[in-house]
């Protein structure tokens, strides 16, 4: 199963690795849109409201999980370029049985607390109804979710990003097939959208299991026979935590921007449903490439070749600001198009232009933080892109919002989302060149043997 990235032309092995990953990630997009999509035409503009407004307290449960995720893939890369067989196999039954642990426990909490957390970010009246149904099902799928996104995690580690890719085109058709029937067939509305998501996601994450248990000896995975480590523990939390504190503070301030836009009235929550979906979906292939980085990284240094990590990191910007260009252009000139075709009308469509043409000033700055801090991550350091994010949301983002939406409404909220992404970029920057971390990467030479 392992295909490596420690060798063969940098390029070649990069865009290799990382297209799999882009098909597979802008299939999922493709399913919570396809969720959007048929919710907003079949359902209508206040229960994709509901759908929107939940999402960030989803987002702040599955973070916790992503942050753990983050962790064993490093370890897991590092432990494939040492060739260390053992740490490989401790590595995945250790963390793997921590995550599906902590996600059960996440699924009951978010359950049975949906209501009262929707209360809290002041749900509008008309969408609290749809988002506590909606909320419940996803809930209830966060285990398969988990699962899913840990295991194929751990198979991208390998330098094998195919095989999540091929099991997540089957279960993409299987939630489309399930949106539909529950939605249009029998007249589920919004728990129909969550159910389909859950269930397509579950099935990625037993089909990935299958593959592992049947195809990789040193990651097969077995309650009954578990090489259980604390050391490994102490070493995956040690770096999870701060991917884990990092992907939670992005989430809750993403939630307490949603507070903001609540007090907006339900076409700007609309809005910004349909525009956040626009920016997850447009964003995809710079998310991909620090995530590809972020692996091609751990495994390298773990050989020994920082000089290929240089390499990488130099392609990965250049394809990077080809693709902010492209997203400069394509969304400055059809965001209303792409808001009616969610289903927006009236001020909703040009609240989601709106939106959609300030943060495409910004994906040159996002394409330089995000590339950068995937390779700072494949070193094992997660503390700095911890650092810099938090400070982005919390001490920029934020008051940002707060400050700006008084004078200018809306357009003060999407403007500071496009503010706080300058400020990450000018502090990862600094980072990246400081003596510091260019001493830490030079520390990782030829292994010796």
């Amino acid at each position: 199963m392992p295909a490596s990235l420690t060798e063969g032309k940098v390029s070649r092995r990069l865009i290799s690795f990382l297209l799999p990953i882009l098909a597979g990630n802008v299939l999922q997009q493709l399913y919570n849109s396809i969720d959007a999509v048929i919710v907003g035409r079949c359902v209508g503009e206040h229960a994709l409201g509901s759908v929107g407004v939940s999402q960030p307290i989803v987002g702040i449960m599955v973070a916790l999980l992503i942050g753990l995720g983050v962790g064993t893939e490093i370890l897991i890369g590092q432990a494939i370029g040492r060739e260390d067989a053992p740490q490989i196999k401790r590595t995945v039954d250790t963390l793997f049985t921590a995550i599906m642990l902590l996600s059960v426990v996440l699924a009951a909490v978010g359950f049975f607390t949906a209501t009262l957390l929707l209360r809290a970010i002041r749900t509008p009246a008309e969408q609290m109804e749809g988002a506590v149904l909606y909320l419940k099902y996803i809930f209830l799928g966060i285990p398969g979710i988990a699962g899913y996104n840990t295991l194929a995690g751990m198979i991208r580690a390998t330098g094998n990003s195919r095989t999540p890719l091929k099991f997540l085109i089957y279960c993409s058709a299987l939630n489309g097939v399930l949106d539909l029937w529950s939605i249009r067939s029998l007249g589920m509305g919004v728990e129909g959208a969550a159910m389909a998501t859950a269930v397509a996601q579950t099935v990625s994450f037993l089909l990935c299991l299958r593959y592992v248990n049947r195809y990789s000896r040193n990651m097969r995975y077995d309650p009954r026979h578990l090489d259980f480590s604390v050391n490994t523990l102490k070493a995956g939390v040690r770096c999870a935590v701060p991917a884990s504190i990092q992907q939670g503070a992005m989430s809750v301030g993403m939630l307490l921007l949603q507070v903001v836009v609540n007090g907006l009235g339900s076409s700007a929550v609309t809005a910004y449903t349909i525009g956040s979906r626009i920016d997850s979906f447009a964003a995809l292939p710079i998310v991909n490439i620090g995530q590809g980085l972020a692996i091609f990284t751990s495994q390298n240094l773990g050989a020994g070749r920082p000089e290929r990590v240089r390499e990488a990191k130099r392609l990965s910007l250049l394809w990077a600001y080809c693709i902010g260009a492209l997203l400069l252009v394509v969304l400055w000139g059809f965001g209303g198009g792409m808001a009616r075709f969610f289903g927006a009308t009236g001020e909703t469509v040009k609240m989601t232009e709106d939106y959609v043409r300030i943060l495409s000033l910004g994906y040159f700055a996002a394409g330089y933080f995000t590339v950068v801090h995937g390779l700072i991550r494949g070193t094992g350091n997660t503390f700095a892109p911890m650092v810099i994010t938090i400070a982005g949301y919390w001490l920029v983002r934020l008051p940002a919002a707060m400050l700006l939406q008084g004078p200018l409404g809306y357009l003060g909220v999407w403007l500071s989302i496009l503010i706080g992404w300058v400020f990450a970029f000018g502090a990862t920057l600094v980072y990246y060149h400081s003596k510091r971390f260019q001493s830490s990467l030079s520390a990782w030479g030829p292994r010796e043997g």
